[in-house]
């Protein structure tokens, strides 16, 4: 079997056709970014990858829609399954700008990524604010309204761009992390990318989940309320749905702001020796 079939053998949504998408329309608008608007690459970067991934969400709903509307899956299992999708597909967004953050001149990375790195040039893994959980949860609260809002109003292109940018911002920070290390003697930087992941990706998987969960209760309900009247069974039905999602989101996100106020700060000083 060729690679291309390899990748398209699961069909035209199956995983690995989704994570390769993420990966290749990422690197694609990463680079017109930088070639075209090389002074706002950091931000056309990721408007472009929003964009060009929004006939494969798009695609995605309209899977999820026949699945549950048609009655082939129970509407739990064919939400599940959108939201491993979107999973999938944002971390290949992630690695995408991790792998771009490696292989970018050092002298450029600064000046390429300013939006994603903010203040947080020329830092280290201290840096990172594992700070006490209620300060995470009304940070990550803050992070969660948006993304719903945009989600609600700008449907599946509002998530998408609530998410690119969410992906490119950690891709950008931890690679750039392994980047600074390594210029340190005895580092290497893949090990030290590795451990960065172990130590950090436990609940950014978490918040991802959390983020991608509340966008799709966004769009459903953005949907529902474009097609059905307020006191259909059909609205209804998306309603109690939206709610289950939104409530799930919320969930998550508090048990990714427990993992990050203890698990991530645990790990760093396990596998860093380092302490907080």
């Amino acid at each position: 079997m060729n690679p291309w079939s390899w990748l398209n053998a699961a069909g035209p949504y199956g995983h690995r056709r989704v994570l390769f998408f993420g990966l290749m329309s990422t690197a694609v608008g990463i680079s017109c970014g930088l070639l075209l608007w090389s002074e706002a690459a950091s931000l056309i970067g990721v408007l472009l990858v929003a964009m060009s991934q929004a006939g494969i969400v798009e695609g995605l709903l309209d899977r999820n829609r026949d699945e549950i509307w048609g009655e082939k899956l129970e509407p739990n299992v064919a939400n599940r399954r959108l939201a491993l999708s979107l999973l999938i597909l944002f971390l290949g967004v992630f690695f995408a700008y991790v792998i771009t953050v490696q292989l970018a001149p050092e002298a450029k990375i600064e000046d390429w990524f300013e939006r994603q790195l903010g203040n947080f040039a020329a830092g280290s893994l201290l840096d990172i604010d594992f700070s006490n959980f209620e300060h995470l949860i009304g940070r990550n609260v803050l992070v969660l309204a948006a993304c719903f809002a945009f989600a609600l109003i700008y449907r599946h292109g509002g998530m998408l761009l609530v998410l690119a940018w969410n992906a490119s911002r950690w891709g950008v920070i931890f690679s750039y992390l392994a980047r600074q290390a390594a210029t340190e003697p005895d580092v290497n930087s893949v090990v030290y990318l590795g451990k960065t992941f172990l130590c950090i990706g436990p609940h950014l998987v978490l918040e991802a989940i959390a983020y991608i969960l509340v966008a799709m209760s966004g769009v459903f309900l953005s949907k529902a309320v474009a097609k059905y009247r307020y006191d259909s069974d059909e609205f209804l039905q998306v309603g109690s749905a939206v709610l289950k999602i939104f409530w799930t989101s919320l969930v998550v996100l508090i048990v990714a702001a427990g993992v990050e106020a203890t698990v991530a700060p645990f790990m760093v000083e396990l596998l860093f020796d380092l302490s907080f």
